[in-house]
């Protein structure tokens, strides 16, 4: 009894070790300074997991290209562009205000928000994502170049160019508004 006690313990204290998951480093604003230029911006461009404060509130641009971070949190402002290029993140915070452009090329974006506005391009170049979501508003140009993207959403407003490279869009719906050129 006393052998069978000890290879139990041995499992349990194995078990424990493949069980701990390393939380994500937690940022605080005031950590935040410490990444953030003389203009606003903040870049933490091929960081590690990290979590951002909530809410969080940047006046310039937000950089996170080929970070490994995996949720941005409940509410992000940023006053300038989003860049998530070939970022870990998969979804959008539902409470998303930017006022430039959003890039999520190569990035592992799985889903976008319904109604989202974008003031600046949009780039979902080159990703997994197969559907844009029903009513998109994109005031700058959108790029889908190589996405699996085959149909665009209904009630889309695209104000500049759309960009498809070797993307197969087989229907641009009836109530689309695209006020620039859809190019190959």
């Amino acid at each position: 009894m006393s052998i069978n006690m000890s290879i139990l313990k041995r499992l349990v204290c194995i078990i424990s070790l493949f069980s701990i998951v390393q939380p994500a480093l937690a940022l605080t604003p005031t950590h935040l300074l410490n990444y953030q230029d003389s203009y606003g911006n903040i870049s933490l461009r091929d960081s590690g997991d990290i979590r951002l404060p909530d809410p969080l509130i940047i006046d310039g641009d937000l950089n996170l290209e080929n970070s490994r971070i995996s949720m941005l949190p409940q509410s992000v402002t940023v006053k300038g562009n989003l860049n998530l290029a070939y970022s870990d993140i998969e979804y959008l915070p539902l409470a998303l205000n930017v006022d430039g452009y959003i890039n999520l090329a190569y990035s592992k974006i799985k889903e976008l928000n319904f109604g989202l506005r974008v003031i600046g391009d949009l780039s979902v170049a080159h990703t997994q994502l197969k559907k844009l979501p029903d009513n998109l508003y994109i005031k700058g140009d959108l790029l889908l170049q190589n996405s699996k993207i085959r149909t665009l959403p209904n009630k889309l407003v695209v104000k500049g160019n759309i960009y498809i490279g070797n993307m197969p869009l087989t229907t641009i719906p009836d109530d689309a508004i695209i006020k620039g050129f859809i190019y190959r």
